[in-house]
């Protein structure tokens, strides 16, 4: 049998062994499980963060490619039949690149799941961005290194459990970088980033992704060499050419972790103090909606949410017009309320692009927690500008609604999508004593005290139209922050809890 015959056998049974058709039926399945639990009107796909979203979920065909690698170049030496190897024709190096090129039908495999998976996310009609062809090849080059890692390790051990064990390696590296360990981001197959992140503009990005995949590529290069010269290979070719492998990932490696460069830093604070000078804008009716130009369609599932408010307000206290433009903001960060966002740039910004007390809206947005929170305090910030007029953008920080005005403003914006009632119902399951819903993850923020928090969703839970007529029968009342949250819900068909006005008690409710 010549090398190329066997490379196309291994080749067969690399792509039906038991420990890779596993991997890919968990890869369905967890797709398919995702898919089900979001719905398609549940998903809103940021391209330039799913490109690498994909890498993560190819560690599973990975790992079924470095088991079944492994065990079929230790198949000999486990059936006891090694000994017969010795009066073959094909020398044994031959025979280990034939084992190599088995790892590449893998490869290919988790190529077509990568097209599959962005192509199923970028039809979504709610997506946006732009993905990276790099990010995209890099997954299926991690399930090549992990096929070559398999070959290379029954070279220097036939054991059969030397595999798992380098399954767990690999498990611990991509852990190390999940958790931000110091230094080891960028060592295993994949840069794993802050779920607590929130979207960029691909531009304003930083992910070496490009040295990355020379540095995966490199380290490729070195296992199957590795192979070849602990098989016999011609050692003076080999290991000049490993040598030069070796030094090319020690160099790549390395490159990865530059600082941020100046330039870079320099666009991403100009696109946070000045996000009008990038961005691009579109009216829709009252409402004036700018955002990065990556993000602009966005702007559609934000007017689902406006108009949801809009509708159930008076027509004569429609205060338009209105403007919503999309922010960043770096210092958040999204793991604490760290830092005050710049409020008088954002508003002078805002007046030299004709969209003065524009509503801030950030570049996350979904239905999971994360997501529904942004959602939900896009919601609460729009329509406490509809009830309060223009001029709330340079509010004070830690802003507190208080009684009538809360509810009013609260109901309003989660009544507006079935996703921003179900959203706060999600964060009042996981807050005590109240709201409080953050901008772009900052310190300044709106609450929203207990008692009227339970008046609202009391009110969600009976007809919208009817509790929209009695609000507009009412305003003037409702959107006064003197009015009780007793006689608010009195007024709009629910009851309040008995503490409703001791709950204010010590806020700054109290003293208004």
């Amino acid at each position: 049998m010549s090398a190329r015959a066997m490379a196309r056998v291994e080749s067969a049974r690399a792509l039906r062994h038991p420990a890779f058709l596993v991997a890919v039926l968990l890869y369905a399945a967890l797709w398919a499980y995702e898919a089900w639990s979001e719905g398609w009107s549940g998903q809103y796909p940021v391209l330039q963060d799913e490109d690498r979203y994909t890498q993560v979920t190819l560690l599973l065909p990975a790992v079924g490619a470095l088991i079944g690698t492994n065990l079929a170049a230790t198949r000999m030496h486990r059936h006891g039949a090694q000994p017969l190897c010795e009066v073959l024709a094909l020398p044994l190096w031959r025979r280990t690149l034939a084992h190599l090129a088995a790892a590449v039908p893998p490869a290919l495999v988790a190529a077509v799941l990568t097209g599959a998976r962005i192509l199923y996310a970028a039809t979504a009609p709610t997506a946006v961005g732009s993905p990276s062809p790099v990010e995209l090849v890099t997954g299926p080059v991690v399930v090549l290194l992990a096929g070559c890692a398999g070959v290379a390790l029954a070279r220097f051990t036939p054991s059969a459990t030397a595999g798992p064990f380098a399954v767990l390696f690999l498990g611990a590296l991509v852990l190390s970088s999940a958790l931000g360990a110091r230094g080891m981001k960028w060592v295993g197959p994949v840069g794993v980033e802050s779920e607590f992140a929130a979207p960029l503009p691909a531009g304003l990005m930083h992910r070496p992704a490009l040295t990355h995949l020379a540095y995966l590529a490199a380290v490729t290069g070195v296992l199957v060499l590795l192979a070849l010269l602990r098989s016999g290979a011609r050692p003076l070719p080999a290991r000049a050419a490993l040598v030069l492998l070796v030094a090319t990932a020690v160099v790549t490696g390395a490159v990865q972790y530059r600082p941020l460069p100046d330039d870079l830093a320099a666009r991403r604070a100009d696109a946070e103090r000045h996000p009008g000078d990038r961005q691009r804008c579109r009216v829709a009716g009252q409402v004036t909606f700018c955002a990065f130009p990556e993000f602009l369609n966005r702007a559609e599932d934000w007017r689902r949410v406006t108009d949801g408010i809009l509708g159930r307000v008076p027509a004569a206290e429609r205060t338009g017009p209105y403007a919503v433009r999309q922010r960043l903001f770096l210092a958040g960060g999204g793991e604490g309320v760290s830092a005050t966002p710049p409020l008088q740039a954002w508003a002078q910004d805002d007046t030299r692009h004709r969209t003065p007390g524009a509503v801030t809206v950030g570049t996350g947005w979904g239905t999971d927690d994360i997501g529904g929170g942004e959602m939900l305090s896009f919601a609460v910030r729009f329509a406490d500008r509809v009830v309060s007029g223009p001029g709330r953008e340079g509010a004070p920080t830690g802003s507190m609604l208080c009684r009538a005005r809360a509810v009013t403003v609260l109901w309003l914006a989660a009544q507006a999508t079935p996703e921003t009632a179900d959203a706060l119902r999600s964060l009042d399951r996981r807050s005590f004593g109240g709201v409080t819903l953050t901008t772009l993850e900052s310190s300044q923020a709106l609450s929203v005290s207990d008692p009227e928090v339970r008046v609202v969703l009391d009110l969600l839970d009976r007809p919208t139209a009817e509790v929209g007529d009695r609000l507009k029968s009412s305003w003037p009342a409702l959107t006064d922050d003197r009015t009780s949250t007793e006689r608010a819900a009195r007024l709009l068909g629910v009851s309040a809890p008995a503490n409703a006005e001791q709950a204010s008690e010590g806020t700054l409710c109290a003293a208004r």
